[in-house]
């Protein structure tokens, strides 16, 4: 009767830790899911940092062709007013690129510290299901599916590891714009010196290129303008003078010989002869 009793509490115990472990199985599967969520939004946000990149190199590819045309400029000018006309835009828009690209890997920094924290925090998650495992002295979920994700959180590094010598490339040559900008910016001073002391080399006178180029560029458009204004005066004048001919050469009537010995035509007859 004993040896029976004693059986049925070994038996109800073994069921209550039975239930335990199963309890135990179903916590450690539903941390194991979310421990897989995790990592697919690792390997997302992984994904939008390469895209990043790219998007970076691909702006970068361009500035450095927009720059070189904006250096290169008009092939037609010489090379000095080349340099003169496109290197205040050159300025303004290095200082806005620079800008840009430093927000981009602020951002970037960010992000990235945020997604190395959390990978931290899975490697620790994993740890300590690791422990809790060999605690219970059970195996909850196969070997393989530990392997996989371990893996998974390797080539996660790895890519973490590319990401991080992209973003220091970036850096490196976000340097490089920011060196190209001082060097830019001297050489617009030494330009402004040059202009300063050719034109009177006046302390209180400090003259921009821009400006100048701007005030350039206007009176060349007035100049072409007065140009057509003298062109149209001129072909008035001759068209007068083609007219005067005609009324001196006509002869036929008293009134045409009387103009034309005179010499005085009326605004009316000026207007008609050009007219026609």
């Amino acid at each position: 009767m004993q040896s029976s009793k004693r059986s049925e509490s070994d038996w109800q115990g073994l069921v209550s830790e039975f239930l335990v472990c199963k309890r135990k199985l179903e916590s450690k599967k539903e941390a194991l899911f979310i421990l897989s969520k995790e990592l697919d939004t690792c390997q997302q946000e992984r994904d939008q940092y390469r895209l990043m990149a790219n998007q970076l190199r691909e702006r970068h590819q361009e500035l450095k062709k927009k720059y070189g045309e904006l250096i290169d400029g008009d092939s037609s000018l010489p090379p000095e007013k080349r340099n003169q006309v496109n290197l205040g835009q050159l300025l303004r828009d290095s200082r806005e690129r620079v800008k840009q690209l430093t927000g981009e890997v602020k951002d970037l920094t960010q992000r990235l510290a945020e997604t190395q924290g959390d990978n931290k925090l899975l490697r620790m998650t994993i740890s300590r299901q690791r422990l809790g495992d060999e605690e219970v002295g059970v195996r909850h979920f196969p070997a393989h599916e530990r392997e996989d994700l371990v893996s998974q959180l390797e080539r996660a590094g790895r890519q973490m590891e590319e990401m991080e010598h992209t973003i220091k490339s970036l850096t490196d040559e976000l340097q490089d714009v920011k060196a190209e900008r001082g060097v830019f910016r001297e050489k617009a001073d030494r330009l402004n010196v040059e202009l300063n002391h050719i034109l009177g080399n006046h302390e209180s006178r400090i003259i921009d290129v821009d400006a100048l180029c701007m005030e350039n560029r206007y009176l060349h458009d007035r100049l072409t303008q007065l140009q057509e204004e003298v062109s149209l005066l001129k072909s008035n004048i001759m068209k007068y003078k083609t007219a005067l001919e005609r009324r001196k050469l006509s002869s036929t009537y008293g009134k045409s010989q009387k103009s034309s010995l005179t010499g005085v035509l009326s605004a009316k007859q000026v207007q008609e002869m050009l007219l026609e």
